[in-house]
């Protein structure tokens, strides 16, 4: 420490101590001072005093400081945030696109010119309700809450950000199912004898049909109804089907890829990885599976020799031009399939997926075997469908049993 005296503004004689210390971002060496009035003892121990504090709290300050922390706004972090995840996180593609479009939502639903340290419940509150005025369900709300909480942690990481205790203060409104919800979700499934009849009115609305392109649309959304209600695989799994999965003479189906909804000129749709490991396996397909593959290659044979459009991308599944039919066109169908024969229950291709779950539960394979079967590795989805169906077969049973009458 040392000292410099001088005369302030009012003519009194005060002296500056000054105290050098070395800058833990710059490494160069700094100096602080204080002024004190007296050069006593007792002064220059005060003046000791006053710079240790100066310099403890300016490194402190050095060692939190970021570069670009105080302009940096939240949209900005979650860009940085995501430029990251995609590089780091090794998601397959289809997962990435669904990320960048939520982040897209919060950054629809948030001001543009907030900054990130300036961040708080009410602005993250702003967002909630505005999903919820939106009509999100629970947990999807959930789920964007949860990635703006990773997004906040990445920037607290790298940026030095407040604390986050803000986000407890969020509340995401929880509304109880209705009667008719939850038994709509119980029941999301149908009987193989509705299946025949919703498949048999596409095939009369295809016959129906003046356009090609239509006429070949339901056709094959009634061979995608029945063969995903025969298999139970997920519709993307099911539209990622080629050649080289298909063991015809063995009966055997292996489901290795999804599709990822992507455009690049004029194809849409590509072969991407199964969703998780466990969707990665092999099937056993029924003969009538194998008959409805073979009518499909047959299908496409034929567009590929007479229709200019079509381009033969390896895909069974497809639309006019060779695209994996578009799941919006298969729903649809579906719908009006079910409408035309008076099935009440909204119908979508996850529809039939549950329906092979059920129909393997009433002919009373095992949990486990359904499980792999259908590519789930959480039981929870499985048994909700699996335990449903059953209880409805004990129903069945007691009714039966209740009706037998005693012979006197």
């Amino acid at each position: 420490m040392w000292k410099e005296s001088f005369i302030d503004k009012e003519g009194n004689k005060k002296f500056r101590f000054y105290e050098r210390y070395r800058d833990p971002l710059t490494d160069k060496t700094r100096r602080t001072s204080v002024v004190m009035n007296k050069d006593t003892r007792q002064s220059q121990k005060e003046a000791q005093k006053r710079l240790n504090e100066r310099i403890d709290n300016k490194i402190k300050s050095s060692e939190t400081y970021v570069p670009g922390a105080d302009e940096l706004t939240f949209h900005i972090l979650i860009d940085e945030w995501f430029e990251r995840y995609e590089l780091a996180s090794g998601s397959k593609r289809s997962t990435i696109k669904t990320k960048y479009s939520k982040i897209n939502t919060i950054k629809k639903y948030t001001p543009e010119d907030v900054l990130a340290k300036s961040l708080n419940s009410k602005v993250i509150q702003g967002f909630v309700n505005k999903l919820v005025e939106n009509n999100y369900s629970q947990k999807i709300i959930q789920d964007f809450f949860s990635l703006i909480r990773n997004i906040l942690k990445f920037g607290q990481k790298k940026y030095k950000l407040n604390d986050l205790s803000y986000l407890d203060d969020v509340i995401i409104p929880k509304k109880a199912p209705t009667r008719e919800e939850i038994k709509a979700k119980r029941e999301n499934y149908l009987e193989m004898h509705e299946v025949y009849k919703m498949v048999n009115a596409i095939n009369d609305m295809a016959s129906n049909k003046r356009a090609a392109y239509m006429q070949h649309a339901y056709i094959i959304c009634a061979y995608v109804a029945e063969f995903q209600s025969l298999n139970g695989m997920r519709i993307g799994e099911l539209l990622a089907i080629q050649p080289e999965n298909i063991d015809f003479e063995n009966k055997k189906l292996t489901i290795d890829g999804t599709i990822l909804w992507e455009r690049r000129g004029a194809e849409y749709g590509f072969k991407d990885t199964t969703k998780n490991e466990s969707s990665y396996r092999t099937i056993s397909i029924t003969s009538r599976s194998v008959e409805i593959l073979k009518k499909i290659i047959i299908e496409n044979k034929k567009l590929k020799q007479w229709e200019e459009q079509y381009q033969d991308r390896g895909f069974l599944f497809t639309d006019y031009k060779g695209n994996p039919i578009n799941k919006s066109t298969a729903n649809r169908c579906l719908q009006a399939g079910a409408k035309a024969v008076g099935i009440e229950k909204h119908i979508t291709t996850h529809t039939l997926r549950h329906t092979h779950i059920s129909l393997l539960s009433q002919l009373g394979v095992s949990l486990r075997a359904i499980m792999d079967r259908v590519g789930h590795s959480d039981h929870k989805t499985t048994l909700q469908i699996y335990s449903h169906v059953t209880e409805q077969m004990d129903q069945d049973m007691m009714n039966k049993l209740e009706n037998i009458k005693v012979v006197n």
